[in-house]
């Protein structure tokens, strides 16, 4: 569970719960220095790399038993082509892909010769566009036609991939080897010997039995994923879902920047943006600000945790220099995980002056931000740390006229959920279907007025031989604009309890009406801002077993009400982040989630776009104020489950 106390005004909060080890990959970061006197420039966004994806090859079982007319109205083999084009579009441009075929060209009865028939269709080297155009050429060219040499064709396909770096082989299979030796699962516990970096994940395309059995052990040995798939849209969605799990890294984003690590007199001064810096275990850094009275302040900051990590916690406050050397005032905001986090994500935002006062104001309206972190991590790596800086006016008058189109919604296999806030992907009213792994938990977007009401129903087909604790259950988060959890419901927890249940599982969300914004009733706490809001979905609390298991899921979301149109805060988070990792989905989002803008003359680029209501106001002025109660969770919050309160629930799985 994670506990986030945020001591502004003796105001407590509680979010949700980060229990799961998950789809983050982030690399060390290696920052580079901003300069202390005047806001950071960009530089070579290089802070925080992760590494090339991993090399993939895609092994596509071509035997004669793949013309079998029986994949929703299509053979087997064009339900093949649908899906390996699928993964050609949408292999991210620094991703090298290869396809080793087998059973493909030889038709005889001789079983040496039908067992040699496999061979490389295209090498492993990333997609340019004359790449992805030939590489789908010879897909279409395809024939089934011969022997099913799984083994021979893993044995091959290590050696396309190669022995340095992150290599994956995805095998899709529709029944069992033919010409073993060797024994298929015995070459996958031969390549996982060898102690190389190679795990080989399968999807069983209409298989069942022992073939069923053969293809998951090659799975379970070599350290890869299983996935069934009954028909062409299973065989496209999971497919499309164990390449993507490869290919998602944690998109760390921002302009480079290393913090002072022992005052704030040394720190670089930054203006509003995001910015790229990393924590180690513990201690304590500090980033210079400016802010006028007048102005509100949002901070964010989080770190992503690979692997997982149980037991941290992370702080930040900001203001004035106090005695002690500790910056006080502006705002203080707390944020612990005490379950398994791969995610540590803390925000906070002053407050506006009250009416009629005048605000406190400090030398040179410079304050200081203090990131403090205690990851419990004992190997001192370093974990990639994004901070959000932004400011508004708290004027509201100032914002009045000042708005941004909401970004058209997607729909099919391109509203595929995205795995951060910056990449949620945006999708309107309707039902939105895809496989997830366990342990992913991709997040949508939806855009919403004032007056408007949000309903959300998430469903799954769980299998009967999923691995599931007492706990395990399908959850869903929701998160308003200021990305800060919102619950699900106003009666129902955000989980739904898997317990001995099999076949589909419901979980529905009956979120409140978007209120004003000074309603601040206990009816509509967390949905008084119109904007962007976030829904998280996955299958949370389930043993390190179930981790990758591929399940067949849906969205379904509702927009009723009537709008109208309210004055709102706009916040200036800068221009567009440059990105270091690669993603999945959407362009980088404002504070709203509506697509940043570039940078302006004046502006430090490299950060998210505006807030709520839209454009960005004036670049980087300054800014001072008290403290506020809402949050802004940035990064892959949503990547977690909200487990507290749920007691144990004593139905077993039949």
């Amino acid at each position: 569970m994670t506990v986030r106390t945020r001591r502004t005004r003796a105001s407590v909060l509680v979010l949700p719960a980060l229990m799961l080890g998950g789809f983050l990959s982030a690399g060390a970061a290696q920052a580079a220095p901003a300069a202390p006197s005047t806001p950071a420039a960009p530089v070579a966004a290089s802070a925080a790399e992760a590494g090339p994806p991993p090399k993939m090859e895609l092994v596509l079982d071509l035997s004669g038993s793949m013309k079998e007319n029986d994949a929703g109205g299509q053979t087997r083999l064009a339900a093949a082509k649908q899906a390996v084009g699928r993964i050609i579009d949408t292999a991210p441009a620094d991703a090298a892909l290869g396809l080793r075929v087998y059973g493909a060209t030889y038709a005889g009865e001789n079983k040496p010769e039908g067992c040699a028939d496999t061979q490389q269709l295209f090498p492993v080297k990333t997609m340019d566009a004359a790449a992805r155009t030939a590489a789908k050429q010879r897909v279409a060219g395809m024939n089934a036609v011969g022997f099913t040499p799984i083994g021979v064709s893993l044995r091959e396909a290590a050696k396309d991939v190669g022995t340095d770096g992150k290599r994956r082989i995805v095998l899709v299979s529709d029944g069992e080897d033919t010409c073993a030796p060797p024994p298929p699962c015995d070459v996958a516990r031969e390549l996982k010997a060898q102690g190389i970096d190679l795990a080989v994940d399968v999807v069983g395309f209409k298989t069942s039995g022992a073939a069923r059995d053969q293809l998951k052990c090659i799975a379970q040995v070599s350290g890869g994923e299983y996935a069934d798939a009954a028909d062409a849209d299973a065989l496209t969605a999971n497919l499309s879902t164990l390449f993507r799990r490869a290919w998602t890294t944690y998109n760390a984003t921002g302009i480079p920047v290393q913090a002072s690590t022992t005052n704030c007199a040394e720190a670089p001064l930054i203006g509003p943006g995001q910015y790229l810096d990393a924590v180690t275990t513990g201690g304590k850094q500090y980033y210079r600000v400016k802010k006028t009275p007048d102005q509100i302040l949002q901070v964010s900051a989080t770190v992503a945790l690979t692997p997982s990590i149980q037991h941290s916690n992370i702080e930040i406050d900001a203001g004035p220099m106090t005695p002690t050397g500790d910056p006080r005032g502006w705002m203080r905001a707390f944020s612990q995980s005490t379950g398994w986090a791969n995610v540590l994500s803390v925000g906070g935002r002053t407050e506006a002056p009250k009416p009629g006062s005048t605000p406190d104001s400090v030398p040179g309206d410079e304050g200081c931000v203090m990131i403090e972190n205690h990851v419990t991590d004992p190997t001192e790596k370093r974990f990639p740390l994004e901070l959000q800086i932004g400011l508004a006016d708290a004027d509201l008058a100032k914002s009045a006229g000042k708005s941004v189109a909401a970004p058209t919604p997607k729909t099919g296999a391109d509203a595929t959920g995205g795995f951060s806030f910056n990449s949620a992907t945006p999708i309107g009213a309707g039902t939105h279907k895809q496989s997830i792994a366990v342990g992913e938990w991709p997040i949508w977007r939806v855009d919403l007025k004032a007056g408007q009401r949000l309903t959300v129903k998430a469903g799954a087909q769980i299998p009967a031989d999923l691995p599931y604790s007492p706990n395990s259950g399908l959850g869903v988060l929701l998160f308003n604009p200021q990305r800060d959890s919102v619950g699900c419901s106003t009666s129902r927890g955000a989980i739904e309890l898997i317990g001995s249940r099999t076949g589909r599982v419901e979980k529905v969300c009956d979120t409140w009406e978007i209120a004003k914004p000074n309603d601040t009733s206990v009816q509509n706490a967390g949905f008084s801002e119109p904007g962007t809001y976030y829904i998280a979905l996955g299958l949370g609390s389930l043993p390190e077993e179930a981790l990758g298991a591929v399940i067949p899921v849906d969205l379904t979301v509702a927009v009723d009400g009537t709008p109208r149109t309210e004055p709102r805060l706009v916040f200036d988070f800068g221009g567009t982040p440059a990105s270091t990792g690669t993603g999945n989905g959407a362009a980088a989002t404002g504070g709203d989630g509506s697509a940043a803008g570039a940078a302006r003359p004046g502006q430090t680029p490299g950060a998210n776009g505006a807030e709520l209501a839209g454009e960005p106001t004036s670049a980087a002025r300054d800014d001072k104020s008290t403290a506020e109660e809402l949050a802004l969770p940035v990064g892959i919050a949503a990547a977690v489950l909200l487990l507290a309160g749920v007691g144990y629930y004593g139905l077993r799985r039949r």
